[in-house]
């Protein structure tokens, strides 16, 4: 089969996330406080999926969110697809079925993600204290969010695979 059906899946989960971030950000505004939740996005799909469909989800993924977000088209794409070889690569390592790794997983990424953002698109205001104010802010926000809304995020994903009778094992792991 060409694509596996929980690509589709993780992809709309990735799309109920982006909005649900973007939502909670336009609440958040008059404070000047905002979400950054892009690490979730590529975990599940670069630990549950061969290398075809993990491809498409994620390079998908990365367009949506680079049409909703602010900077450079292309670089939250980029950053999902090497971000997500780099899992894909070593993902035997990982535990999939159970959340801490994943999470941890979530946290790097996530951090990988803002200090992309933060290269790209504030270069010019670097020598500003306030710039680098809102970087830590952000950061740390959306870190504690992180805390809550992960293993929200992972055992949505698990559900839907078991809600539609799809298989909720990573595939290609050898047998020990």
């Amino acid at each position: 089969m060409l694509l596996d059906p929980r690509a589709l899946l993780l992809f709309a989960a990735n799309a109920l996330l982006l909005y649900l971030m973007l939502l909670v950000n336009s609440a958040l505004a008059g404070w000047s406080i905002y979400l950054f939740l892009l690490g979730p996005m590529v975990v599940l799909p670069a630990l549950y999926l061969r290398h075809q469909s993990y491809f498409i989800c994620t390079f998908v993924s990365g367009l949506w969110v680079d049409a909703a977000l602010p900077g450079p088209f292309g670089l939250f794409t980029t950053g999902f697809l090497l971000a997500g070889a780099f899992i894909f690569m070593l993902r035997i390592r990982f535990r999939a079925e159970h959340n801490y790794h994943p999470i941890l997983i979530t946290h790097i990424l996530n951090l990988f993600y803002l200090g992309l953002l933060t290269l790209f698109v504030g270069l010019s205001q670097w020598s500003s204290p306030v710039f680098w104010m809102q970087v830590l802010t952000t950061s740390l926000v959306s870190h504690l969010a992180l805390l809550i809304v992960a293993p929200w995020f992972f055992q949505l994903e698990r559900a839907l695979f078991v809600l539609f009778h799809l298989d909720s094992e990573p595939e290609d792991y050898p047998i020990l």
